[in-house]
């Protein structure tokens, strides 16, 4: 039977009928282990654990600073802001309450294009590239095929109904964890009869040039904490399970990334470490323990790879098309992707448009690189890591605005320290990102060697490198521009919910 549409009238009060009209389709579905796996899926994301490697044993001690000055500060903030403001779409309702229309429209649509981009960029040309090195091997036209088939796998995923689509986050959290248990005996047995590349105290004094090549990346691979509070609305008890989910997560991911840097280190010469494969190589170096098994043993792990990679593209697209949703049902935003499905529960327009932004990448990526992925991979990775740094510098300082302008929403988790606490979470969290950011768009940033940080495909063409970064950026901020200054609707959906209504 056909699910019955509302007629929503014309008038003042449309916008309020319609964002009550499609709110009323969420179902809350999640619990606290939901949100803990949808957190592991989007903060540990292993295309990027090669990148972070080729700065050597230094990496560990820079993953140790950026957990403690940025992770740390920042889970804090996210876990006051989730648990005072539970309303779908997260960082853009605290953006927007904190400071109006045109920061959210910002944040709203940054995260929006941003995961789709990255989907279509770093993430799907490390599933071409993990398949066919470790699959089967891919010549030609089959390399944008399986990319698209990454891409619309989690363009469908997305938009199954809740019940079901929690449930790829979660196996992909228990796949992860797997995957690095079963790496982590691999590599022990293999120092044990092979022995390893010796790591000296020396070696992990950090350094200025591996700061501002892995830092930027570090604090990238850190964000994600916001990703349970887009769907607040579909969280049993969000003013609960946010804080607590970030607690239970925060503690598992600095492990879950240490340990592939850490076999990457070990294992494959300093000078072979690559951005794309260097995990790839890894775990190809270390499956020799295995003998003739080896090819099996790696096929299969590079299946679970690709599986976790999928649930973890998902995890981001489910956050950034309800990031959307909340926008557009609040006017900053085209209307069509402020619908909800009736039958699923879920944003299936905003889901294929995510998924259309994907598919744009990979053809405009594989026409930029041809059959360079390694140039594939950086540049999109760049534009990825600018975005989304981008859009979370407005998140953090809501914390202290939101403190301030509304003191008497009940609090269930507070930044420790008062006041003082909240400026230097609040502090500590934007100036890493304010760093990464600037990192990103000028690699080599204060260092001698700058150009020496250009990545793969663009030696000695700074200005094209960063061209190709602030054409979308600056389309971007346009188009949220834009949609803000069409926006004349009411501010329906950054109204803090009271208990009465939170109850119903």
């Amino acid at each position: 039977m056909a699910a019955v549409v509302p007629v929503v009238p014309a008038g003042p009060s449309a916008s309020v009928e319609r964002s009550r009209v499609e709110r009323s389709k969420l179902r809350r579905e999640l619990g606290r282990l939901d949100a803990v796996a949808l957190l592991i899926a989007a903060i540990v994301v292993l295309d990027t654990v090669g990148t972070v490697a080729r700065g050597g044993a230094q990496t560990i001690t820079w993953l140790a600073i950026v957990a403690m000055l940025f992770f740390v500060p920042a889970g804090l903030a996210v876990a006051e802001l989730g648990s005072t403001f539970p309303r779908q779409g997260g960082p853009y309702v605290w953006a927007r309450l904190a400071f109006g229309r045109l920061v959210g429209s910002l944040v709203a649509l940054v995260f929006f294009v941003e995961a789709p981009v990255w989907l279509g960029g770093s993430l799907a040309i490390t599933v071409v590239a993990v398949t066919d090195k470790m699959i089967v091997p891919l010549r030609g036209g089959w390399r944008v095929v399986v990319a698209l088939g990454f891409v619309w796998a989690c363009a469908a995923l997305t938009a199954l109904p809740l019940r079901a689509g929690k449930r790829i986050p979660l196996s992909g959290a228990l796949a992860q964890v797997s995957l690095l248990g079963f790496v982590t005996a691999t590599v022990a047995l293999y120092a044990a009869r092979h022995g390893v590349h010796g790591v000296a105290g020396g070696d992990l004094t950090p350094t200025w040039p591996v700061f501002v090549a892995v830092a930027p990346v570090l604090v990238y691979n850190f964000l994600g904490l916001g990703l349970p509070s887009t769907a607040a609305e579909e969280l049993r008890d969000p003013r609960r399970d946010v804080p607590a989910a970030i607690v239970r997560a925060g503690a598992l991911t600095c492990a879950l990334y240490a340990v592939p840097v850490l076999a990457i280190v070990l294992v494959v010469p300093a000078e072979q470490i690559t951005g794309l494969t260097g995990f790839i190589d890894a775990l190809a170096g270390v499956f020799v323990v295995y003998g003739s098994w080896s090819p099996l043993v790696g096929a299969v792990t590079a299946a679970v790879f690709v599986w976790v990679l999928l649930t973890n593209g998902m995890a981001w697209i489910m956050g950034a098309a309800r990031t959307q949703v909340a926008a557009s049902l609040d006017g900053v935003g085209p209307r069509v992707l402020g619908r909800v499905s009736a039958r699923t529960g879920t944003p299936v327009w905003a889901a294929i448009v995510g998924g259309l932004i994907a598919t744009a990448t990979v053809g405009t990526a594989f026409a930029v690189a041809g059959h360079d992925n390694a140039k594939y991979f950086s540049v999109v990775l760049a534009l990825s890591l600018s975005l989304v740094t981008l859009a979370n510098l407005a998140v953090f300082p809501a914390l202290v605005r939101l403190r301030r302008t509304h003191p008497d929403v009940p609090r269930p988790f507070r930044v420790p320290g008062g006041v003082a606490g909240a400026w230097i979470a609040s502090g500590l969290a934007t100036g890493w990102l304010a760093l990464a950011l600037a990192a990103a768009l000028w690699p080599g940033l204060a260092s001698a060697a700058r150009d020496a940080y250009l990545p793969p495909g663009f030696e000695g063409n700074r200005t094209g490198f960063l061209l190709t970064e602030l054409v979308l950026i600056v389309a971007v901020l346009a188009t949220a521009a834009v949609f803000a200054w069409l926006s004349r609707r009411e501010d329906v959906a950054v109204t803090p919910m009271s208990p009465a209504r939170e109850a119903a």
